[in-house]
C-alpha cells in the first residue's frame, strides 16, 4: 500500500467515526429552523423522509415540544396525581439532575440508531402508600430506537399490562432521550432483546403494534420495520 492509499484509507475511516458524524450533525442542525413548523409537518417528515439529518432534527423538535407540554401539564395538575407518570421516578429524577452532554440529534447519527432494551422496577406513587413493603412491585420496560423510545411496557401485579408504541401513544410514553434517562448507567437495567421481546409477545404486543401500523397510528421505528417483514 502506497502512502497516498494509506492516507486516503485513514481519511475515510476518520470520516466515518462517531465523533465526526456527531460534529456533522451539529453543523447540519443549524440548517433547520423547526420552531415554527406545525406538528403535522414534523410528523409527516418523521414518517416519510429519508434525510437522516432532517429526520434527527425533527425527532428532537418533536420530543422537545412533548417535554414543554408535560412540564406545563405538571405545573397545572392536582397534587398527588399519578396518572401522568410516564416513567419511574428514578429516571425523571436523573434527567433533572444531569443535563445531557450531546444533543439528541447528534446522538442519533453518532449511534447509528442502536437498539437497546431496559427493565427497571416501577412502583406508582398511589401504590407506595397502599403497599409500603413493596410486595406489589411492578416493572417498566423500554425499547429505545437510537435515542428515542419506540416501545414501552408497564407490568403491575393484579393489573392488565400497559403497552405503548411511538406515534399512537406519545402522550403516555417517556419523552426523555436515552442519554437523559441515565438507564445506560444503571447497573442491571439493560436487558437482551429477546428478554424484552418474550414479554412483549406474551402480553399481546405484536397484535397491539400491528393494529397501530394498520390504522396508520404507529410512527416508523425499528420495531415497525421488523414486524412488517414478518409473515402474518
Amino acid at each position: 500500500m502506497t502512502m497516498e492509499e494509506m492516507a486516503k484509507e485513514m481519511s475515510d475511516y476518520l470520516a466515518r467515526s462517531p465523533e465526526v458524524q456527531a460534529t456533522k450533525a451539529a453543523a447540519g442542525a443549524k440548517k433547520f429552523d423547526l420552531g415554527k413548523w406545525k406538528y403535522a409537518e414534523l410528523r409527516d417528515v418523521i414518517n416519510t423522509s429519508c434525510d437522516i439529518e432532517l429526520l434527527a432534527a425533527c425527532r428532537e423538535e418533536f420530543h422537545r415540544r412533548l417535554k414543554v407540554y408535560h412540564a406545563w401539564k405538571s405545573r397545572n395538575k392536582k397534587r398527588n396525581a399519578e396518572a401522568d407518570q410516564r416513567a419511574p421516578k428514578s429516571v425523571t429524577d436523573y434527567a433533572q439532575q444531569n443535563p445531557p452532554q450531546l444533543q439528541a440529534r447528534q446522538q442519533e447519527i453518532a449511534q447509528n440508531r442502536a437498539q437497546r432494551y431496559f427493565r427497571i422496577p416501577f412502583i406508582r406513587p398511589a401504590d407506595q402508600y397502599k403497599d409500603p413493603q413493596n410486595k406489589k412491585k411492578g416493572w417498566w420496560y423500554a425499547h429505545f430506537d437510537g435515542p428515542w423510545i419506540a416501545r414501552q411496557m408497564e407490568l403491575h401485579p393484579d393489573k392488565a399490562p400497559i403497552l405503548l408504541v411511538a406515534g399512537k401513544d406519545d402522550m403516555e410514553m417517556c419523552e426523555l432521550n436515552l442519554e437523559e434517562t441515565g438507564l445506560t448507567r444503571k447497573r442491571g437495567a439493560e436487558i437482551l432483546p429477546r428478554q424484552f421481546e418474550e414479554v412483549w409477545e406474551r402480553c399481546g404486543g405484536v397484535t397491539y403494534l400491528r393494529n397501530a401500523i394498520e390504522s396508520k397510528q404507529a410512527r416508523p421505528t425499528y420495531a415497525t420495520a421488523m414486524l412488517q417483514n414478518l409473515p402474518h
